[in-house]
C-alpha cells in the first residue's frame, strides 16, 4: 500500500514548484541563485518521495529514497543564502560584488561539505559497510550542516541589524521583505536539522527504533517545517516580483543627474 505521506509530500511539492518557477522567471539573474536551489529543492523532494513510493509498490529495500531525503535540506539552505544575497544587493546597490561573491562562494563551499559527509556516512550506512568511521563522517556532516545554518541567521540578522542599506534604493523595500522572509522561515530549519540527527543516529545505533517509523515524528519535525519554509520564502518571491521593474530607468536618470551636476 503507498504511503499517504509520501503521495501528499510529492503532490504538495508537485504544486510548490509552480509559484517557484515563477519566483525564478521573475526575479531574472539578480535572483538566479536562491529560486534555483529552491527549484532544485523541490525537485529532490518530488524526486524521494516518488522513489519511496516506487519502493513500497515493488518492495524494494534498497532504501534509495533515505539518501536522496538526506541531501534535500543542503538546497534548501543554498535558496536561503542566494535569496540573501539577492536582498543584500537591493538594499545595498553599492554593495562590493567581489567581496559579496567571495563570501556566497565560501559559504556555498561550506554547505557542499556538509553535504558531502553525509552522502559518504548514508551511502555507508545503506550498503551494509558501515565501519568505525561512519559515525563520526555522519556527525561531522550533520555538525558542518549546523554550522552552516548559524552562519546564515547570524549573516541574516547582522544584514538587518548593522549592515549598512541604502534606503533611498529602489528596490530597498523589497529586499527587505526578503530579508525578513529568510529570517522567519531559518528557525524553522533547526527542526529538520534536528530531526536529520536523530533519524541518522537512530539508523546507524539503533534501526529498529519506533522513532524511525513514527509518522507523527516524521510530519512534525521534517515534512511540515519543510514545506513552511518554502511557503514564506515563496510568499516574499512573490511578493516582490516587481522589485526590478523600472531599475533600469531609474539608472539612467540618476546618470544623467550625476552627469548634470559634473558639468555644474
Amino acid at each position: 500500500m503507498a504511503d499517504p505521506l509520501a503521495v501528499a509530500t510529492l503532490i504538495v511539492y508537485l504544486i510548490l514548484l509552480q509559484p517557484t518557477l515563477f519566483c525564478f522567471w521573475a526575479h531574472g539573474r539578480r535572483g538566479f541563485l536562491g529560486w534555483w536551489f529552491l527549484q532544485v529543492f523541490c525537485f529532490i523532494r518530488i524526486a524521494g518521495n516518488a522513489v519511496q513510493l516506487h519502493e513500497d509498490a515493488t518492495h524494494d529495500t534498497s532504501s534509495h529514497a533515505l539518501l536522496i531525503n538526506s541531501i534535500g535540506l543542503s538546497p534548501l539552505m543554498l535558496a536561503a543564502s542566494g535569496i540573501l544575497h539577492e536582498a543584500r544587493r537591493a538594499r545595498n546597490p553599492a554593495i562590493r560584488p567581489k567581496l559579496e561573491w567571495f563570501l556566497v562562494i565560501q559559504y556555498h563551499l561550506l554547505v557542499s561539505a556538509a553535504l558531502a559527509f553525509i552522502i559518504v556516512g548514508v551511502v555507508q550506512l545503506e550498503s551494509g559497510t558501515k565501519t568505525s568511521s561512519t559515525s563520526v563522517v555522519l556527525k561531522t556532516g550533520l555538525a558542518v550542516l549546523f554550522i552552516s545554518w548559524v552562519v546564515l541567521m547570524f549573516w541574516s540578522a547582522s544584514c538587518l541589524l548593522f549592515s549598512r542599506a541604502d534606503s533611498n534604493a529602489p528596490a530597498y523595500v523589497a529586499g527587505t521583505m526578503l530579508l525578513y522572509g529568510i529570517l522567519v522561515a531559518l528557525p524553522l530549519v533547526v527542526f529538520r536539522i534536528v530531526y536529520g540527527a536523530i533519524s541518522l543516529m537512530l539508523e546507524l545505533n539503533h534501526p529498529s527504533s519506533s522513532f524511525l517509523a513514527s509518522t507523527v515524528a516524521k510530519v512534525l519535525l521534517s515534512t511540515v517545517p519543510e514545506m513552511i519554509v518554502t511557503i514564506i520564502l515563496l510568499a516574499a518571491g512573490i511578493s516582490t516580483r516587481n522589485m526590478y521593474k523600472g531599475l533600469g530607468r531609474w539608472r539612467r536618470v540618476d546618470t544623467e543627474s550625476v552627469d548634470l551636476m559634473d558639468r555644474k
